[in-house]
């Protein structure tokens, strides 16, 4: 699988990008990602985080765009999933259109 193959397919706007980073989960609805000065870009209208241990739940976060190096390899990890890995941060999952989905009703404090 290629980035080319990802931002081909019409089924990842409208789905959720999901990050593991320094003891984090961020998740967000994804609005667009494309190619930008080789590097992968996301935009979400919306950002959430929790700790990866659950010890609190979900949170709004101000960061509602990530990018990624178009030279990391994307993976094909079923289910229309696409999973990528962020060099000294951790890795990505991005979860399709009709796939999981964070409610935005579950994160505390998030004005729409």
């Amino acid at each position: 699988m290629t980035w080319e193959d990802v931002l081909k397919r019409d089924d990842i706007v409208g789905g959720d990008i999901e990050s593991h980073e320094d003891g984090y989960v961020y998740r967000g609805p994804i609005s667009s990602f494309r190619l930008e000065s080789g590097m992968i870009r996301f935009e979400s209208p919306w950002c959430a985080r929790m700790p990866e241990d659950m010890s609190a739940g979900w949170k709004p976060w101000d960061i509602t765009s990530s990018f990624v190096s178009a030279s990391i390899t994307p993976n094909d990890i079923g289910d229309g999933r696409v999973q990528f890995m962020m060099p000294g941060l951790g890795f990505a999952v991005i979860f399709p259109k009709g796939g999981s989905k964070l409610d935005p009703a579950k994160v505390e404090g998030l004005r729409l």
